[in-house]
Protein backbone atom coordinates (compact mmCIF):
# COMPACT_ATOMS: atom_id res chain seq x y z
CA UNK A 1 0.00 0.00 0.00
CA UNK A 2 1.38 3.40 -0.96
CA UNK A 3 1.71 6.26 1.51
CA UNK A 4 -1.28 8.01 -0.11
CA UNK A 5 -3.40 4.86 0.03
CA UNK A 6 -2.49 4.32 3.66
CA UNK A 7 -3.39 7.94 4.48
CA UNK A 8 -6.77 7.55 2.76
CA UNK A 9 -7.45 4.27 4.54
CA UNK A 10 -6.68 5.69 7.99
CA UNK A 11 -8.76 8.79 7.38
CA UNK A 12 -11.69 6.80 5.97
CA UNK A 13 -11.65 4.64 9.10
CA UNK A 14 -12.09 7.86 11.08
CA UNK A 15 -14.79 9.34 8.82
CA UNK A 16 -12.58 12.31 7.94
CA UNK A 17 -13.62 15.33 5.95
CA UNK A 18 -11.80 15.71 2.62
CA UNK A 19 -9.72 18.67 3.78
CA UNK A 20 -8.56 16.62 6.78
CA UNK A 21 -7.05 14.01 4.46
CA UNK A 22 -5.05 16.71 2.70
CA UNK A 23 -3.87 18.27 5.96
CA UNK A 24 -2.88 14.86 7.29
CA UNK A 25 -0.93 13.95 4.15
CA UNK A 26 0.78 17.35 3.90
CA UNK A 27 1.36 17.41 7.66
CA UNK A 28 0.50 21.07 7.49
CA UNK A 29 -2.30 23.42 8.48
CA UNK A 30 -1.50 25.63 5.48
CA UNK A 31 -4.10 25.08 2.76
CA UNK A 32 -1.50 26.13 0.19
CA UNK A 33 0.47 23.00 1.02
CA UNK A 34 -2.59 20.78 0.51
CA UNK A 35 -3.33 21.58 -3.13
CA UNK A 36 -0.66 19.26 -4.51
CA UNK A 37 -2.48 16.26 -3.04
CA UNK A 38 -5.94 16.99 -4.44
CA UNK A 39 -5.41 15.17 -7.78
CA UNK A 40 -3.92 12.12 -6.04
CA UNK A 41 -6.73 11.75 -3.54
CA UNK A 42 -9.45 12.62 -6.05
CA UNK A 43 -8.25 9.75 -8.24
CA UNK A 44 -7.94 7.34 -5.31
CA UNK A 45 -11.31 8.21 -3.81
CA UNK A 46 -13.07 7.95 -7.15
CA UNK A 47 -11.49 4.56 -7.86
CA UNK A 48 -12.00 3.18 -4.36
CA UNK A 49 -15.62 4.34 -4.25
CA UNK A 50 -16.41 2.63 -7.59
CA UNK A 51 -14.89 -0.56 -6.21
CA UNK A 52 -16.69 -0.34 -2.86
CA UNK A 53 -13.69 0.37 -0.60
CA UNK A 54 -14.89 3.84 0.47
CA UNK A 55 -18.11 5.87 0.46
CA UNK A 56 -18.65 9.63 0.43
CA UNK A 57 -21.23 11.57 2.40
CA UNK A 58 -22.12 15.25 2.35
CA UNK A 59 -23.93 17.31 4.93
CA UNK A 60 -23.74 20.20 7.36
CA UNK A 61 -24.00 18.46 10.72
CA UNK A 62 -21.16 16.46 12.25
CA UNK A 63 -20.59 13.62 11.98
CA UNK A 64 -21.43 14.03 8.31
CA UNK A 65 -21.69 10.29 7.59
CA UNK A 66 -24.36 9.90 10.29
CA UNK A 67 -26.39 13.02 9.52
CA UNK A 68 -25.74 13.67 5.84
CA UNK A 69 -26.57 11.92 2.60
CA UNK A 70 -24.46 9.49 0.64
CA UNK A 71 -23.05 10.83 -2.61
CA UNK A 72 -24.16 8.67 -5.55
CA UNK A 73 -21.32 7.05 -7.49
CA UNK A 74 -22.25 8.99 -10.64
CA UNK A 75 -21.76 12.35 -8.90
CA UNK A 76 -18.45 11.64 -7.15
CA UNK A 77 -16.18 12.68 -10.02
CA UNK A 78 -17.89 16.05 -10.40
CA UNK A 79 -17.87 16.64 -6.65
CA UNK A 80 -14.17 15.80 -6.31
CA UNK A 81 -13.38 18.09 -9.24
CA UNK A 82 -14.61 21.15 -7.33
CA UNK A 83 -12.02 23.07 -5.32
CA UNK A 84 -14.70 23.89 -2.74
CA UNK A 85 -15.05 20.19 -1.90
CA UNK A 86 -11.50 20.14 -0.56
CA UNK A 87 -11.51 23.48 1.28
CA UNK A 88 -11.43 23.78 5.04
CA UNK A 89 -14.92 24.06 6.52
CA UNK A 90 -16.21 24.67 10.00
CA UNK A 91 -19.21 23.08 11.64
CA UNK A 92 -22.62 23.79 10.04
CA UNK A 93 -21.09 24.41 6.61
CA UNK A 94 -21.47 21.95 3.74
CA UNK A 95 -18.76 19.30 4.08
CA UNK A 96 -17.82 15.99 2.48
CA UNK A 97 -16.48 13.05 4.41
CA UNK A 98 -15.09 9.72 3.36
CA UNK A 99 -15.74 6.48 5.24
CA UNK A 100 -14.86 2.85 4.70
CA UNK A 101 -17.05 1.02 2.23
CA UNK A 102 -18.41 -2.50 2.18
CA UNK A 103 -15.30 -4.14 0.75
CA UNK A 104 -12.26 -4.88 2.88
CA UNK A 105 -9.05 -3.23 1.69
CA UNK A 106 -7.24 -6.57 1.86
CA UNK A 107 -8.97 -7.16 -1.50
CA UNK A 108 -7.14 -4.19 -3.01
CA UNK A 109 -4.74 -5.40 -5.66
CA UNK A 110 -1.58 -3.52 -6.53
CA UNK A 111 -2.10 -1.23 -9.49
CA UNK A 112 -5.89 -1.56 -9.25
CA UNK A 113 -6.41 2.18 -9.66
CA UNK A 114 -3.68 3.04 -12.15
Amino acid sequence: MSEDEYCLHVNAREGALLWMILADRAQSEDEGDWIQYVPVFAKLIECWSRKGFVRLFRGTEFPVDASGEEVPIGKISDLLGRASSWAYVEEHQPAICVVLGDRDLVELEEGMCD
